[in-house]
């Protein structure tokens, strides 16, 4: 593991940002729902939405693909709120969408094998805290509370989101929360 994924004064600075702060306390998952509805449920959380750890009706213990998640979390989302599937073909539309997820408008949901991150481990969503720009690090706000929030660089993130998910045939990626901007 390189130093910066749990380093403290990184960590401080990440939960500093300003959506990141929306998602206080993080909801860890539980024996009633795993890392997919669980990731929903601190999005609709971040949005002031009251919700338990499971908001998605269908699913509950069972892996969700990231196509599964955007058409159940379009369910509950708020109103003016739209989700879509988002699979950044490059590190660098990465890293665009990676900026936007400090917007107050924006919300993201990451779906990537954790093997590729930390050499062990399989198919995961977490929500997106935000992005240190400066250091070029995604705020990962995992919901499996022995992992904890970390950070990443984006390559890295984005080799674990390219990886093709076995149970759709796609590449992983990003479920995009997003509220058209208004006054």
């Amino acid at each position: 593991m390189r130093p910066s994924f749990q380093q403290a004064d990184l960590l401080t600075e990440a939960w500093d940002l300003p959506v990141a702060r929306r998602y206080r306390p993080l909801q860890p998952q539980g024996f009633s729902s795993i890392c997919g509805p669980t990731s929903v449920a601190n999005v609709l959380r971040s949005l002031e939405v009251k919700t338990g750890r499971n908001p998605l009706r269908g699913f509950g213990l069972r892996a969700m693909t990231l196509d599964q998640l955007v058409s159940e979390a379009a369910e509950v989302a708020p109103a003016g709120w739209r989700v879509t599937a988002v699979r950044p073909r490059s590190v660098d539309a990465l890293r665009a969408e990676l900026s936007a997820a400090n917007l107050e408008h924006r919300r993201y949901v990451g779906n990537f094998v954790r093997s590729a991150i930390f050499g062990h481990g399989g198919g995961h969503h977490s929500p997106i805290g935000g992005f240190l720009e400066r250091e070029d690090l995604a705020f990962v706000l995992d919901v499996n509370a022995s992992y904890g929030p970390w950070l990443v660089p984006t390559e890295k993130l984005f080799e674990a989101m390219t990886a093709v998910d076995r149970s759709s045939g796609k590449a992983r990626g990003l479920a995009r929360f997003e509220r058209a901007e208004g006054p």
